[in-house]
């Protein structure tokens, strides 16, 4: 629903965007968006971010809406944003989870470009969410020997190595990759794993630190914070590292509460390490 200052603002972008002037057009929509949420206002902004050159601007603005493969026009406006953006990687993703099919054709930019990427990419020593999905713009032979080239690099960011395992699943491969975990090398088959918060033991654990946490709401955002960067660290090799996800839960419990991880202290203390490297 759009309410009334939010169509006054939307008539003044409209009006400005009318005179080229889409810098003021865009600053009305997106004060429209902070009065409230507005699938009429994101489209309009999206809009106005395409035809300004923002294309990533129009990206993120559109990966937020929930309704993203529900609503027949907020799915029309996302396919053209990845066709802009050159996000063919996702576009796979896309494709491969929902079984839809995009409206527009998404194409990787050139090879020239892909290996100005790559390069680019290898040369941060802190990528942020906007390098990484600089990635989405490559070609699938690409991206997956690049992949596995990173998930080989003892140096690659923890958080980037994760959303890397992840993206892999959503393409579904069925090929074996290699992977760094805690400094050994393992081998998965994205098909046949799952999305970190998806793994049936992550669930476990989690459910067990909630339970245990239950008394102490306050303490428990904090908590699931370490508990995610100790089971992310051991993904996708949940099940080599968890025999039993309750225990495994008390045991981190502990370990952030006494500095004591019982029978898994050596392994906490070799993720701590290994994620402060």
């Amino acid at each position: 629903m759009t309410s009334l200052s939010q169509k006054n603002l939307l008539s003044l972008a409209q009006k400005s965007a009318a005179k080229g002037d889409f810098a003021q057009a865009i600053q009305n929509l997106e004060e429209a968006l902070r009065i409230g949420p507005s699938n009429e206002i994101v489209l309009c902004l999206c809009e106005l971010y395409l035809k300004d050159k923002q294309n990533y601007s129009a990206y993120e603005l559109i990966k937020e809406e929930k309704d993203l493969f529900t609503n027949p026009k907020i799915f029309r406006e996302y396919s053209r944003i990845l066709k802009m953006n050159h996000f063919s990687i996702e576009a796979l993703e896309v494709k491969n989870i929902t079984a839809y099919e995009l409206p527009d054709l998404v194409e990787p930019v050139s090879k020239t470009k892909q290996q100005q990427i790559m390069v680019t990419f290898k040369q941060k020593t802190k990528p942020t969410k906007f390098d990484y999905e600089q990635l989405f713009k490559l070609d699938l032979p690409n991206f997956k020997n690049f992949a596995q080239s990173l998930l080989l690099d003892p140096s690659l960011n923890f958080a980037i190595r994760l959303v890397l395992i992840e993206d892999l699943f959503r393409l579904g491969l069925q090929e074996t990759f290699r992977v760094l975990v805690l400094g050994q090398e393992e081998q998965f088959i994205p098909q046949k794993i799952n999305l970190l918060e998806k793994d049936a033991i992550y669930r476990e654990v989690v459910s067990g630190i909630g339970s245990r946490y239950y008394h102490k709401p306050s303490q428990l955002p904090a908590v699931l914070g370490e508990v995610n960067l100790i089971l992310g660290s051991l993904y996708p090799k949940l099940y080599k590292y968890v025999d039993n996800p309750d225990s495994f839960a008390s045991d981190i419990a502990s370990y952030i509460e006494n500095h004591d991880g019982r029978s898994n202290q050596k392994l906490f203390e070799k993720i701590d390490n290994n994620i402060s490297e």
